[in-house]
């Protein structure tokens, strides 16, 4: 028997999945369905701040998600070991210190993975796991969990068809406590990592003006600027113009980061120092090497530390979310 044209259940649940979506993310956020036909990414979500009750300003951050649904997601709770940190070595777990987890486990097929990996870890891509049934939204960063997780626990994972995701229950849309602060502080990537190139150039260039060197190799520059001294004045210029290049950056609003306010405190200290005329140029140049050290550490603690946040781990749990879990020590 001939039939008419149909519309399979997973176009339905794709469409309820968008409307669940929207519904918890802030409604002065854009979100734009991407890639038609889908090659791994399904939305885009552009972020706003409030300027007035009339008005919302884009910032100019961008989320990437992949959708995925399921009529009902099952929580199940793990045991999550301690991990010592795998940006300087491999996946190492103590097995005596550990927490207990309330997961989503969720199949994602290593073709994304791949595709995601290739992007590399400046675009944050999002993964979306929607309950249907529950109207729930979970989300994990999928670039993090590959670098943080997956390479140092199975560096061939490409060899496998797909691999099982932890995402933790409290990584949940309607939560808005944590997931605006994650959603914000994954869209201030870019963002992040232009500030982080800029301050590592400005501290290098700091190092030239003093005539210091922070690690034991001559280079061409050296040479043919050997014994030159800059005046005070010059020295003078050349901070403000540094600080004027990067203090307005709104990097520094992300208070959730409290080591980004208090940076640009530093900062403000400094300029107001470099501009009074009884400037004590001793105290000004143990300030300068001392602030670009900070700023410079800042893209260290980021690969470091906040790369970790909203993951299955330990140092996830400790540093992410309002409240400490319970960490068990075995004898």
């Amino acid at each position: 028997m001939i039939r008419k044209k149909q519309r399979v259940l997973q176009h339905i649940m794709e469409d309820k999945s968008y409307e669940i979506i929207r519904q918890q993310i802030p409604k002065h956020w854009v979100i734009r369905e991407f890639n038609r036909p889908d090659y791994g990414i399904d939305l885009v979500i552009e972020i706003f701040e409030i300027i007035d009750e009339n008005i919302a300003e884009t910032l100019g951050e961008f989320i990437y998600v992949q959708v995925k649904s399921s009529k009902k997601l099952e929580i199940k709770q793990e045991k999550i070991y301690d991990v010592g940190n795998v940006s300087k070595g491999v996946w190492t777990e103590n097995k005596k210190t550990y927490t207990k987890l309330d997961v989503i486990k969720y199949p994602f097929d290593t073709t994304s993975l791949f595709t995601i990996q290739a992007l590399g870890g400046s675009v944050p891509v999002l993964l979306f796991t929607v309950d249907i049934q529950n109207e729930e939204v979970y989300f994990i960063c999928v670039n993090d969990y590959i670098d943080k997780i997956i390479l140092p626990q199975n560096p061939k994972f490409t060899e496998q068809k797909s691999l099982t995701l932890k995402i933790p229950a409290l990584n949940r849309l309607s939560d808005k406590n944590i997931a605006n602060n994650a959603l914000k502080f994954y869209g201030k990537r870019a963002k992040f990592l232009a500030a982080f190139s800029k301050f590592s150039f400005q501290k290098n260039e700091i190092a030239y003006i003093y005539g210091y060197k922070t690690y034991p190799v001559w280079t061409y520059r050296d040479k043919i600027e050997k014994g030159k001294v800059y005046e005070q004045e010059e020295i003078k210029t050349q901070l403000l113009y540094f600080i004027s290049q990067i203090i307005d950056l709104d990097i520094w609003l992300h208070i959730e980061w409290p080591v980004l306010p208090e940076a640009k405190r530093e900062m403000q200290t400094l300029e107001t120092l470099l501009k009074t005329d009884q400037t004590d140029w001793k105290e000004v140049r143990d300030k300068v090497i001392i602030l670009w050290h900070q700023l410079s550490n800042l893209g260290t603690m980021y690969e470091d530390i906040c790369r970790e946040w909203f993951l299955p781990k330990i140092i996830s749990l400790l540093t992410s979310y309002p409240e400490m879990p319970e960490i068990i020590t075995k004898e």
